[in-house]
C-alpha cells in the first residue's frame, strides 16, 4: 500500500511538471574532471590523457589571459561524449554527460534512503548565498508540484543517473554514517563489479526509476555532495528545436574511471584537456556547442587540477544565474550575447513567443567596438567561434579565456 502511495504521488508530480514546463524541459549535466597520471590510448583514440606535469611549471593566475611565453601545462582531463547522428537534439555534438530530469529523481523514496544521515531541506548541501536572481530550476518550490525533494538535490540525482546511463560512471557513495560529510577535493569512486553495473545500466536506461532500485541493492546513495554548482544555461529560442533549462555541475575525480559510451545516445567518449577539446573543434574534428565552448574556455583559465578543485569548492555556495543566449545578426556573421553584455536585452523573451530578431548592417567588429561591456561569442561559421568577455564575473565565477580560444594552452 505504501508503494502505491509513492507511485500515486509520483504520478501527480509528472502531471504538474509537464503542465508547468510549456516551453522547455529541465535537465542536468556534470563537468567531470580528473587528474591524469598514467597514459592510456593516444591522441587519435576516443580516450586520451596527458602526462603529469613537472612541479617546476609556473602556476598561472586564474584571471589573466596567458601570453605566448606562458603556455600552461594541463594536468587534468574532462569527459565529453559525442552525441549520435540520430539524436534529435545537437546530433554529432560533443557534450558533457547529462540529460533530462525524471519524475523519479523527485521521488519521496530518496528521502527514506537519505534520512538516516541527511534530512530535508538541503541534505547538508549547504545554503547558497545568492539572494536574488536565483535560477528557477533551483528556486522553484517543488512542494507545490508534489515533491519534497528540492531542485538542488533532484538535479544532482539526475546528473548522477544520466552520467551512469551515458558513460557507465557511477557517482555514488556507500550508505554509511559518514556518507553525508561534505565532499572536499577530489573523490575516489567506489568499485563495483563491471558486469553487474552493465546489467543495472541497461535497466536504468529502460526506466529511470530503476536507479532507486540500484542504490538500494548496492546499498549506496548518489554522491550529491561531490557535485558543485557551476552554471545554468537555457537553450536559445532561435534554434527552433527542443529546448532545455540545464543545471551545470562540476565534479573532480581522483582518477579517470572505466568509461564506455552507451552506443545509442552517445557513440564516442573523450577524456582530454580543455585546450585539446578547443583545438579539436577549431580543426573541425568535432563540434562543440556554444555553452560547452564557453565552459571549456573557463576551464582553460585553470590549468592545474588542484586549483580547479579549490576553485570549485570555494564558489560552491555562491550561486549562479540562468543564462539565455540571444542572437544578434551582423553583416558578416552573428554574435551570441550573454547576460552582462552591453547589447543584451533588458527583458529577454525566455519563451520564444515574441520571435526576437535583432540585426544590424554593421560588421561584428564595428558592433564590438561601439560598446564597453562585452560578454559574447562571435560566430563566423559552425567552427569559427571567438569569445569576447570583459565583464566582472558574477558570483565569484571566472571569465573564459578569450580571443585566442585557448590557443595559448598546450599539454
Amino acid at each position: 500500500m505504501a508503494r502505491k502511495h509513492v507511485i500515486s504521488r509520483l504520478g501527480l508530480y509528472i502531471a504538474k511538471m509537464n503542465r508547468d514546463l510549456k516551453y522547455w524541459k529541465e535537465a542536468a549535466t556534470v563537468i567531470l574532471a580528473s587528474g591524469v597520471r598514467n597514459c592510456f590510448g593516444n591522441k587519435d583514440s576516443t580516450s586520451t590523457q596527458a602526462s603529469w606535469p613537472p612541479r617546476s611549471v609556473l602556476k598561472q593566475e586564474r584571471n589573466v589571459i596567458h601570453s605566448w611565453l606562458e603556455k600552461p601545462v594541463f594536468d587534468y582531463a574532462v569527459l565529453m561524449l559525442q552525441r549520435s547522428a540520430k539524436s534529435s537534439f545537437l546530433p554529432h555534438a560533443q557534450v558533457f554527460p547529462g540529460g533530462t530530469i525524471s519524475p523519479s529523481d523527485f521521488s519521496s523514496e530518496w528521502i527514506q534512503m537519505f534520512q538516516s544521515f541527511c534530512k530535508p531541506p538541503n541534505f547538508k548541501l549547504g545554503t547558497v548565498k545568492q539572494t536574488s536572481k536565483r535560477p528557477p530550476i533551483f528556486a522553484t518550490d517543488r512542494r507545490k508540484l508534489g515533491s519534497e525533494i528540492p531542485g538542488e538535490v533532484a538535479f544532482r540525482i539526475c546528473a548522477v543517473r544520466e552520467t551512469f546511463e551515458e558513460s557507465g560512471i557511477l557517482l555514488v557513495k556507500p550508505n554509511t554514517p559518514e556518507t553525508c560529510s561534505s565532499s572536499q577535493g577530489a573523490i575516489k569512486l567506489t568499485q563495483y563489479d563491471q558486469k553487474e553495473l552493465a546489467n543495472w545500466r541497461l535497466l536504468v536506461q529502460k526506466n529511470a526509476a530503476n536507479f532507486i532500485k540500484l542504490c538500494k541493492e548496492l546499498d549506496c546513495i548518489p554522491n550529491i555532495w561531490a557535485l558543485k554548482e557551476w552554471s545554468n544555461w537555457l537553450t536559445p529560442t532561435y534554434l527552433e528545436s527542443k529546448r532545455f533549462d540545464t543545471a551545470f555541475f562540476i565534479c573532480c575525480l581522483q582518477e579517470i574511471p572505466f568509461t564506455l559510451q552507451d552506443g545509442y545516445e552517445t557513440v564516442f567518449y573523450n577524456w582530454m584537456s580543455p585546450p585539446d577539446f578547443i583545438k579539436g573543434h577549431n580543426s573541425e574534428k568535432f563540434y562543440i556547442p556554444p555553452p560547452q565552448w564557453y565552459e571549456l574556455n573557463r576551464l582553460c583559465q585553470i590549468p592545474h587540477y588542484q586549483d580547479l578543485q579549490q576553485f570549485s569548492q570555494h564558489r560552491a555556495l555562491e550561486g549562479c544565474e540562468r543564462w539565455l543566449p540571444v542572437r544578434f545578426l551582423a553583416s558578416d556573421g552573428c554574435a551570441i550575447l550573454y547576460p552582462g553584455d552591453e547589447l543584451y536585452p533588458e527583458d529577454p523573451d525566455y519563451t520564444g513567443e515574441k520571435k526576437m530578431n535583432i540585426s544590424s548592417s554593421k560588421t561584428l567588429e564595428q558592433l564590438r567596438l561601439e560598446v564597453t561591456k562585452l560578454n559574447r561569442a562571435e560566430l563566423r561559421g559552425l567552427h569559427g567561434i571567438t569569445l569576447y568577455v570583459n565583464i566582472e564575473p558574477p558570483y565569484k565565477h571566472i571569465n573564459p579565456l578569450t580571443m585566442g580560444s585557448c590557443q595559448n594552452c598546450h599539454l
